[in-house]
């Protein structure tokens, strides 16, 4: 330790360092060489097994329960469908037809591809799973076939053949059990082979632990026999440097330089002290640039200084950006400002265009006073989902017939203001000449035929309206129903008579091609009568977030109809508004009640 390290003894010093480290890495790699060779043979095995796991057990469960959830999706999406009276594109339906056209047999597939490594049980019950998903799509196809749109719910004899299927016993669920039990079967199987492939592992693994433990415990003592005499040594000095990287880490220069030792660690302190030197000249210099000073000196510590020559280049390169990006930002900045100047522009004229279209909507509307004038006891409920609507309702007087209509245009919005702005044009020029409603809706659909059609597509129309148009009789108490897609209803002492509509809109068929059909309904004092756009059914909320629907429809208006008719609108918006919550209001809404 009393040496002096002088050029002629500095390597001997490094030569009995590094030799030492030696001996202590030649033990380790011994004793690992040996861990190595025990580990290989056992981690084969080992890995033989996680393929198989991985490739082959794991995936066929997943598969398995994937398929399982399938069947058990499809059961309940085939029961909405014999239950649930609705249209094609219900999205249960086209999730059905999805089920058993793509996803379980797809997920069939994947099974069969991995049944070259099952026992030959399971692969009887896969086949045999085949059979009873074709018997058991058979069944929901004739349900499919029985059921196809909304009308077919009528048909008594469909729906009892249709019904037939799902009954106690019949094929839905003999075949559903069957499936599960065959799932249940493939599941334990795969399951049985996944435990018995995992337990080996266990045991190489335990194996391997014991052996790995053994080899751990002699590395542990020579290294700490090596560690002593080798720490000795080098602890003091790579210490030191290691305070002096940490300061350089954290951007902070140390608080002295490193002393130099005769060895390789003493190398290292050269480098750092230089290293040291070079952060203290550079953050000099990059302050002064930072300050804007350009014309700060600096000297790269060599001519192979990359970070050097880069910091000068560096500062010439920031003081040409800088002059560039002078000019860059007040060219910008006038651009921006033109630019900010003509979106202001522009959302004042759109806005001005809305405000315009709203107040022409707004002079369409019968005002309070001329509702009154037709029906002294009125209601109207009115929410628009944008500024302007293309819901509308109408009021007229022909003698003692007095009409009432509750209109949906296509769309919403500004498109759908314009669409009704079109409608209660043709409306209002229609009852000039007729007052019986079926008359009423074949004349509004050949005029609004006229003003949609084009010369470019003139019998492909998307435009057009829903509506229920009713005539009152006030003399003879009788009131005349006809309607496009929207019904109509009356409360008379708490019980609900529904006047259903055609399902067919106003300019969506040629003229003469097909004629609405017409209701009378006597009426009584204290009847209540709703006309409705679909705007309140089909709003998203509640608990669930999903529609309002018809029936709970119907039972509000049940309980409104009990209501003075000055507090309809009151409750109306308070039910509307607690069920949407924060849900996006989806379409105008429309609801008109009066009171005879």
């Amino acid at each position: 330790m009393g040496i002096i390290a002088t050029p002629e003894n500095r390597s001997r010093f490094r030569f009995t360092i590094g030799w030492r480290m030696a001996l202590g890495f030649g033990v380790f790699t011994l004793a690992v060489s040996a861990l190595f060779l025990r580990t290989r043979t056992m981690l084969g095995e080992s890995r033989q097994l996680g393929k198989n796991i991985d490739n082959v057990l794991v995936p066929s469960i997943g598969a398995l329960e994937d398929l399982d959830r399938s069947i058990g999706e499809s059961r309940v999406r085939i029961k909405h469908w014999l239950t649930v009276q609705s249209r094609t594109d219900d999205p249960e339906k086209r999730g059905l037809v999805e089920l058993i056209g793509q996803t379980i047999p797809n997920q069939y597939s994947v099974l069969k591809n991995m049944e070259f490594a099952w026992d030959e049980n399971a692969t009887i019950q896969l086949d045999s799973l085949q059979n009873d998903l074709d018997y058991l799509f058979i069944a929901y196809n004739e349900i499919m076939r029985l059921l196809p749109d909304f009308s077919s719910y009528d048909n008594p004899i469909a729906m009892m053949d249709a019904e037939y299927y799902a009954l106690e016993g019949s094929s839905l669920p003999l075949f559903t059990q069957r499936i599960r039990d065959r799932l249940d079967k493939l599941t334990k199987s795969q399951n049985a082979s996944l435990l018995a492939s995992t337990g080996r592992m266990e045991q190489l693994g335990e194996g391997l632990n014991t052996y790995a433990g053994s080899v751990a415990f002699l590395v542990l003592i020579l290294g700490i026999i090596v560690g002593l005499a080798v720490t000795r040594s080098i602890l003091i000095p790579v210490r030191q440097l290691k305070r002096a990287v940490l300061y350089m880490g954290q951007g902070k220069e140390p608080d002295g330089p490193v002393p130099i030792t005769p060895d390789e660690i003493g190398d290292m302190a050269v480098a750092v002290n230089r290293l040291a030197e070079g952060l203290h000249k550079t953050r000099v210099f990059s302050e002064a640039v930072g300050s804007g000073d350009f014309n700060s000196p600096y000297e790269p510590l060599s001519d192979e200084d990359s970070l050097g020559h880069a910091l000068l280049s560096m500062r010439d390169d920031l003081a040409t950006t800088e002059r560039e990006l002078e000019i860059k930002v007040e060219n910008r900045t006038a651009e921006m400002s033109a630019q900010k100047q003509r979106a202001e522009e522009l959302l004042s004229d759109l806005q001005d265009s809305i405000s315009y279209a709203l107040r022409i909507q707004t002079a369409i509307l019968p005002t309070k006073k001329e509702v009154s004038e037709v029906f002294d006891q009125a209601s109207v409920f009115y929410r628009p989902r944008d500024i302007v609507s293309g819901d509308f309702y109408f009021f007229h007087s022909v003698g003692r017939v007095r009409l009432l209509a509750a209109v949906d245009c296509t769309g919403h919005g500004v498109p759908g203001a314009f669409m009704s702005l079109v409608g209660y044009n043709a409306l209002t020029h229609v009852t000039k000449v007729f007052t019986q409603p079926c008359k009423i809706l074949d004349k509004l659909n050949s005029a609004a035929l006229d003003v949609l059609r084009s010369e470019s597509s003139p019998t492909h129309l998307q435009d057009g309206m829903d509506l229920a148009m009713i005539a009152v009789d006030m003399e003879k108490m009788e009131l005349q129903f006809a309607g496009a897609n929207n019904p109509l209803y009356i409360v008379r002492e708490g019980e609900l008579h529904e006047l259903k509509s055609d399902k067919f809109a106003i300019a969506s068929f040629e003229p003469g091609s097909k004629n609405y059909s017409e209701q009378t309904f006597a009426l009584q004092t204290g009847d209540t009568i709703f006309a409705s756009t679909d705007g309140f059914v089909d709003q998203f909320g509640g608990p669930s977030g999903k529609k309002f629907m018809r029936r709970r429809f119907r039972e509000l208006i049940v309980r409104v109809a009990k209501l003075p008719i000055s507090e309809h609108n009151e409750e109306f918006s308070r039910v509307f508004d607690d069920w949407k919550s924060n849900e996006e209001q989806v379409d105008d809404v429309l609801i008109v009640s009066i009171r005879i």
